[in-house]
């Protein structure tokens, strides 16, 4: 009896050895390679003596989806100068950052303070800099890159309960240890180089609103000693591949002694109001090196309809709008901006306003990232694209993407896509009543350009160039530039409706234009 007993609690154990020993392997195999990297960049005890850092660096911003051919090569928006000042002990730092944009030929200073769960936003320079508390979703998007920090990589790693070896892999014909780790619901995959032990690069995968489950990179190259520590003096960031910043590194002081208000925020910017949520995002990272609108991510939508003329409605109330033409027994759409929170609201209210009337067609007005990343909530309810030749591969790629990491309407019902391709001239749609007339317009900003136009209502709409706000038409080169491509078409236009802003006459866009010529 004693040695069945015996035999039975011996083969219990056999067969949780069996179960466990592969996760502890995974964890002590993943354990080891980061100790090696350790040992490579000056050992552990080096590393956690980094109190902190102070960096100075040089660079370029990319942009890999606002180009000017849909899917095309990604093309410069930037170039900077930074101080970067870090704690590596408490969640704080200082980022001066000095831009300057080659699209809008202007310069962008900015400075961000964060303490702990708090952060500043310093915009402009001098006596007119605008100060406001951090947006929650930049505050988070900061702290989790910081994570990536050369470092602080390997000690996050170590750091995580969760971690794990995966398979070996190969990087520009470099063999490589690659470990994963998940912090806050971020999964991060760290390649360790096998010769040399140092990081190559740091992975997070996330959901991009056009791209679907995407790699998030950061780089590690021209590794220098610094003290007792190895470090990466050029870094550049991808999103799949495609760059969206490279970054020299000019120079690394560590361990500085530090002024004690150097991370405080007034007392004033603590007690602003926050209501979005801390969403960390490279889509955010995105709109800041462009420097253009992000307010509205992790924000609650509002949405409201107005009506602008007989059975043509502005569905409002974010930075992007989009308009509905109500046709006899169905609807027409005209762009699905930003991302799936924002333009799956706007579905929401469309089918309550016009419950009886499907929504037939999304008309966007180009392909850029803002304006287009909302598109795949029309796509589930079946909408028909349609868009100019140039940009059929681009939305059928958009359709396809899987969006498993952040599961969407379209990911969830499955629909096939329909695009509706046009080429050779305009394309109309029309029930006998209403009329919809969608001309291409291609453009230096994007070749895929289309503006659409409603006869009945002598209406036009567009995006980006003119963008009027309350009537009014702000002078600019992309204004006269607008108006030299719209008056080829020979329409009768009393009113232009942006995608940005509301509305204005004709006559003020045409009086705008002619002040930007001088």
């Amino acid at each position: 009896m004693i040695l069945k007993l015996y035999c039975v609690l011996l083969l219990a154990l056999l067969i949780a050895s069996i179960e466990t020993e592969p996760l502890y392997a995974q964890w002590t195999g993943a354990k080891g390679f980061l100790e090696e990297a350790a040992k490579a960049m000056g050992g552990l005890p080096a590393l956690k003596a980094l109190k902190n850092q102070v960096i100075e660096s040089e660079g370029k911003q990319f942009d890999s989806s606002s180009t000017a051919r849909p899917g095309g090569p990604t093309r410069q928006i930037s170039t900077f100068r930074t101080t970067l000042t870090r704690d590596l002990a408490q969640p704080r730092l200082k980022m001066e950052y000095e831009g300057k944009s080659l699209l809008a030929r202007q310069a962008i200073p900015w400075v961000e303070i964060i303490d702990g769960e708090v952060g500043l936003l310093r915009e402009g320079a001098g006596a007119g800099a605008k100060q406001s508390r951090l947006h929650p979703a930049r505050l988070a998007t900061r702290m989790r890159e910081e994570k990536r920090a050369a470092a602080k990589i390997i000690l996050v790693a170590l750091g995580q309960k969760n971690l794990q070896r995966l398979g070996d892999a190969e990087l520009e014909g470099k063999p490589q240890r690659v470990v994963a780790f998940a912090v806050n619901g971020d999964e991060f995959r760290l390649y360790l180089d096998a010769k040399t032990k140092l990081p190559s690069q740091v992975e997070i995968m996330e959901d991009d609103p056009l791209e679907g489950d995407s790699r998030f990179t950061l780089r590690y190259s021209d590794w220098r000693k610094v003290d007792a520590v190895m470090l990466p003096f050029a870094l550049r960031t991808e999103l799949n591949g495609k760059p969206l910043q490279e970054e020299q590194i000019k120079s690394v002081r560590n361990n500085v002694a530090l002024g004690a208000d150097l991370f405080s925020v007034p007392q004033t910017i603590r007690e602003q109001k926050v209501d979005a949520k801390p969403i960390a995002s490279q889509w955010l990272l995105r709109r800041v090196a462009g420097n253009v609108s992000y307010g509205e991510l992790g924000r609650n939508p509002a949405v409201e309809i107005v009506r602008m003329a007989e059975g043509i409605y502005r569905v409002q109330g974010s930075s992007h709008s989009t308009i509905v033409v109500e046709m006899r027994d169905h609807l027409v759409a005209v762009e699905g901006p930003l991302f799936e929170e924002r333009t799956a609201p706007v579905v929401k209210a469309i089918k309550e306003r016009f419950p009886a009337k499907p929504i037939r067609y999304v008309i966007p007005t180009h392909h850029h990232l803002d304006h287009a990343g909302g598109i795949r909530a029309f796509m589930a309810e079946g909408a028909i694209v349609v868009v100019p030749f140039v940009a059929t591969e681009f939305y059928a790629r958009v359709a396809k993407a899987p969006h498993t990491l952040r599961p969407d309407s379209l990911e969830k019902k499955g629909h096939a896509v329909v695009i509706e391709s046009y080429g050779g001239g305009h394309r109309a749609l029309t029930d006998g009543n209403q009329r919809v007339e969608i001309y291409p317009l291609p453009v230096p900003h994007a070749e895929d350009f289309q503006v659409i136009y409603l006869p009945r209502a002598k209406i036009l709409i567009e995006a980006d160039h003119v963008s009027p706000r309350g009537g009014q038409v702000r002078t600019a080169p992309a204004v006269g530039e607008f108006v030299q491509a719209v008056d080829k078409l020979n329409l009768d236009i009393q009113t232009v409706a942006g995608i940005h802003g509301d509305s204005a006459a004709m006559e003020a866009v045409r009086a705008a234009a002619k002040g930007g010529q001088k």
